[in-house]
């Protein structure tokens, strides 16, 4: 999943310093004006230019960093699929579309709805997927199998079939009747 505090960062720069150069700017062109009719001098208009170069910077940064993100949100199940073997399930969500708010009932809820589901890779890396209803439905919270992906699209799930655990006591101890045997 592409880390999006450096993109909030530079949001906030930029319109830092819009309201920085557009205050800057506006007052000194002001200033400037009524100082350069009275007296003839304009060092406040030298400084409103500066302030001018700052605020379309931020503007610019601003520009930038949205057409950036909208980019990368258009283009995010795009990519080559690649086929994630023994990832473990940390997270199955179901979201309403319409309001944003976690559905936990979501087999008896009317669509639309999106579903996402959070792996962690044996590297310990985690990204969080979108996927359909019908791979939702093969996932479920701390399974392991084999995930293939497409960008940020979940589009297969196979959980493991491994051969059963023994069951663990309340003491973390094998009970003793599947010691004997196992």
């Amino acid at each position: 999943m592409p880390r999006y505090e450096g993109m909030t960062g530079l949001i906030m720069l930029g319109l830092a310093m819009m309201l920085i150069g557009g205050l800057v700017a506006g007052l000194c062109t002001l200033g400037g004006v009524a100082n350069f009719a009275r007296w003839g001098d304009s060092s406040l208009l030298a400084i409103a230019i500066t302030g001018y170069v700052i605020l379309f910077s931020g503007m610019a940064i601003v520009g930038g960093v949205s057409a950036y993100g909208l980019y990368k949100h258009r283009n995010r199940f795009r990519g080559e699929p690649r086929t994630i073997e023994d990832a473990y399930v940390v997270a199955c969500t179901a979201v309403d579309k319409q309001t944003g708010e976690t559905i936990y009932y979501w087999r008896d809820y009317p669509e639309p709805m999106v579903y996402y589901v959070r792996l962690r890779e044996p590297s310990g890396r985690e990204n969080e997927y979108e996927t359909e209803r019908a791979v939702f439905e093969t996932v479920a919270e701390g399974a392991r199998g084999t995930a293939v992906c497409q960008g940020q699209w979940l589009s297969q799930f196979s959980a493991n079939r491994s051969a059963a655990t023994p069951h663990v006591a309340r003491g973390g101890e094998i009970e003793p009747s599947e010691r004997a045997s196992g």
